[in-house]
């Protein structure tokens, strides 16, 4: 039986199967690309919603204050609108109290006037002095009219006056009065319009709460969409990579099994038909597959693995792999056998290539200008998969190369070197 053809049909088989498994791979890939960008969407969105309802809560605090101050103000009003009621109390009473100090006087004047009356038509002030029997008591009775008559024409005079000045005061708080309900009035519109503001802020900030809220829920139920995509993605990468080590030992059945077939007629021929001969081959040992260097011809490390800080943006970042300097166009290798997980533009990688291997490792080749291999297909060591370029995030050409053993990140030139 021919061992080769058995082989090369079971390593068939096994590779179009790993094919189909990393199309699946790379299928998983763009859902969980397209879920994180739909994830980056749903928080810049929840970001924007935070620092909106931040912006409304400072407006409603600055409408909440001023509610308290024209609630302050409107007390306050109110209490001198109280005042000044009460001195117009006060001065309704002062004014009470002059009209009846005036009219006591009037009255008093009257019964002199009256009793001077009943002492007969002929009784006056001119009667009182020419009764006078000397000159002497002539000038002291006039002396004493004359002050009684200025005494109570001034006394009515200031008492007339007294009073004008209390009705002018009370007048003035009236005005007053007035002045200060439509300030009350006009503070208590203010006071219900700045309520109303506060009304409708408390609903945006509701209504901002609720997005935010709907915003979290979407925002945790992408994240478990995702981390179920990237458990389904280390899934099949791994049963990729089971299948290419079956690969590997199909081959290697093969290879024995041929060897020892080849070493079978070999025997046969040097013994005749001597079916007694027994003579077995023993299977070489596969030595351990060294990591090849990705760009034959160019050795420059531009910049080493480890922290450094990057040439566009400026900062201290972790640089995750080497960067190999090299001519645009220059070919870019497989390090080692192995299925190409994806080959497409990522990001800030710009064109990029990933390839994964028998021994857990995966490869990163990246800022191509083109690319060679597609997702699923299988590739030797030292076979062509790219051309050097400067895409994405790059600021010339070379090659960003990366060695990441179950997801970590290592240093290449421990693996190539």
């Amino acid at each position: 039986m021919n061992f080769r053809k058995i082989s090369a049909v079971l390593c068939a088989a096994i590779l179009l199967n790993a094919s189909f498994v990393y199309a699946d791979v790379d299928s998983k890939k763009g859902d969980l690309n397209k879920t994180q960008q739909e994830m980056n969407k749903v928080k810049d969105d929840l970001n924007n919603t935070k620092k909106e309802k931040k912006s409304v809560e400072g407006e409603l605090k600055e409408l909440e204050s001023k509610i308290s101050n024209a609630s302050s103000d409107i007390s306050s009003l109110e209490n001198n609108i109280s005042n000044v009621r009460t001195n117009i109390e006060n001065s309704k009473k002062e004014i009470e109290e002059s009209q009846k100090s005036i009219d006591a006087k009037n009255e008093l004047v009257n019964k002199r006037l009256r009793a001077m009356y009943k002492n007969g038509n002929n009784v006056s002030y001119l009667h009182i002095l020419l009764s006078a029997e000397s000159i002497g008591e002539f000038i002291e009775t006039f002396d004493t009219i004359r002050k009684v008559t200025d005494n109570d024409h001034e006394l009515l005079k200031e008492m007339e006056k007294e009073k004008k000045i209390v009705e002018a005061k009370k007048d003035k708080l009236v005005s007053q009065e007035k002045q200060l309900k439509l300030q009350t009035v006009k503070l208590k519109e203010k006071k219900q319009e700045l309520e109303l503001a506060s009304r409708s802020k408390n609903e945006i900030v509701k209504e901002l709460d609720q997005s935010i809220q709907v915003s979290e829920e979407q925002y945790k139920e992408l994240q478990e969409d995702s981390q179920k995509i990237a458990q389904e993605i280390r899934s099949l990468e791994e049963e990729a990579r089971r299948k290419l080590e079956a690969k590997k030992k199909a081959e290697e059945e093969a290879r024995r099994k041929a060897e020892q077939e080849q070493a079978n007629k070999e025997n046969q021929g040097n013994q005749g038909n001597d079916n007694s001969s027994n003579t077995n081959s023993k299977p070489p040992v596969e030595s351990t597959r060294a990591y090849k260097w990705p760009v034959p011809g160019h050795n420059r490390v531009t910049s080493p693995f480890g922290n450094r800080t990057h040439p566009i943006f400026g900062t201290v970042r972790m640089h995750t792999g080497i960067d190999i300097g090299a001519p645009s166009g220059s070919t870019v290798v497989a390090t080692r056998d192995g299925i190409v997980l994806s080959s497409g533009w990522k990001g800030g990688y710009g064109k990029t290539v990933m390839v994964t291997h028998d021994n857990g490792t995966t490869s990163l080749y990246a800022h191509n200008s083109s690319l060679l291999v597609s997702p699923g297909q299988f590739v030797r060591q030292g076979q062509a998969i790219a051309r050097i370029g400067s895409t994405g995030n790059s600021t010339g050409p070379h090659l960003h190369f990366e060695i990441r053993v179950n997801g970590n990140y290592r240093n290449p030139l421990s693996y190539v070197r």
